[in-house]
């Protein structure tokens, strides 16, 4: 078996998580780092990882196959650019730029030097939007009109370069990123407006709080939420469809799906009397027109990034998540940014 080594660029939280925590194949291997930070070296030191203080010198050494970019993100552009320029495969974290145009630099860049080019986006695999997902493609909810994917907290912004505007803090490019792209991976349609609220509670620099509506053409309606100032939280999924909905309350994949097995509804001669008076549409559905269900139990698996790339090396296979795909991502982000400024649905063909 052929091995191929990994060098990361950025040993801070990502860097090492990419080497200690996730699960890889035995053709991968990690041989290095390169930070200007000497306490991170140091760390890398001790994981054993060979060190660098020199960018060029980290390029240079032919052993080394592909680059992990796992810096504050606005570093990510030039950094991939440079490791591509060096004949390197390169993996970026996410966000992988600042805005679409940076990331098309990056994806000319890999194109031209003939080099691989991808981004962990590894929330995928969650196993909150698996089973939202497995859900969705089975149709067990008939066809699907609104889907909500919300994460909340409520500690504000951690105290590092992700507060800061510079460095592309703030949560759309943060938690935003993901939500988006797990939504775009889901969804076959094209999206048609895009509308964000942005608001900064703790802090004015980067967004900590945001809304943001997405309008696909086949009718489906998404709502992305991102809060860190919530005490109470909303279900982390939403998902209504024509004959059920289905919600997940929180990471311990607490929920429920409601399914429709007659819709065949009576209505009253007399209005009824409900919790919150008199209504005709408040009135409760007939108990024995509905079902509850338990959420579905879904596949997951976190070595999938790594094995992914191995095989795409090795084997010639399709990438798991393609630049292409990304790009979309992006491209939503650069929208939600106009939207929130001008205060304006932006129409669109994405």
């Amino acid at each position: 078996m052929k091995t191929y080594t990994v060098g990361v660029i950025g040993y801070g939280g990502m860097g090492s998580y990419h080497y200690k925590r996730i699960p890889k194949p035995d053709g991968i291997r990690f041989l290095s780092a390169y930070d200007i930070d000497s306490k991170r070296l140091a760390n890398a030191h001790r994981d054993g990882l060979e060190t660098y203080t020199e960018l060029d010198a980290f390029l240079a050494d032919p052993r080394l196959d592909v680059v992990l970019v796992a810096t504050p993100n606005n570093f990510h552009k030039e950094l991939a650019i440079r490791a591509m320029q060096a004949g390197k495969h390169v993996i970026c974290e996410k966000p992988v730029a600042l805005n679409s145009a940076e990331l098309q630099e990056m994806i000319g860049c890999s194109r031209e030097n003939g080099v691989l080019f991808t981004v962990h986006q590894n929330r995928r695999m969650d196993k909150d939007f698996r089973i939202i997902k497995k859900i969705y493609d089975e149709r067990q909810l008939d066809e699907v009109f609104r889907i909500e994917s919300r994460v909340q907290g409520s500690r504000g912004i951690a105290d590092t370069w992700r507060r800061r505007k510079v460095n592309g803090g703030g949560m759309l490019y943060d938690w935003g990123v993901h939500l988006i792209d797990q939504l775009l991976y889901m969804l076959p349609g094209k999206v048609t407006s895009v509308f964000a609220e942005f608001q900064y509670i703790s802090q004015n620099e980067v967004d900590d709080n945001f809304r943001l509506t997405l309008t696909f053409d086949d009718g489906v309606s998404v709502l992305v939420e991102i809060g860190t100032c919530n005490f109470i939280m909303l279900p982390i999924w939403y998902m209504c469809g024509r004959k059920g909905s289905v919600q997940i309350d929180y990471w311990n994949l607490e929920g429920r799906i409601y399914h429709l097995i007659d819709n065949d509804i009576k209505f009253e001669d007399e209005i009824p009397s409900t919790l919150v008076g008199p209504s005709i549409t408040l009135a409760p559905r007939a108990a024995d027109t509905m079902e509850e269900l338990p959420l579905p139990d879904a596949e997951t698996d976190p070595g999938f990034f790594y094995k992914n790339l191995y095989e795409v090396l090795d084997q010639g296979a399709e990438l798991t998540v393609k630049p292409d795909e990304v790009q979309r991502v992006m491209r939503i982000i650069d929208l939600a940014f106009e939207s929130g400024k001008t205060h304006r649905v932006i129409p669109c063909d994405i």
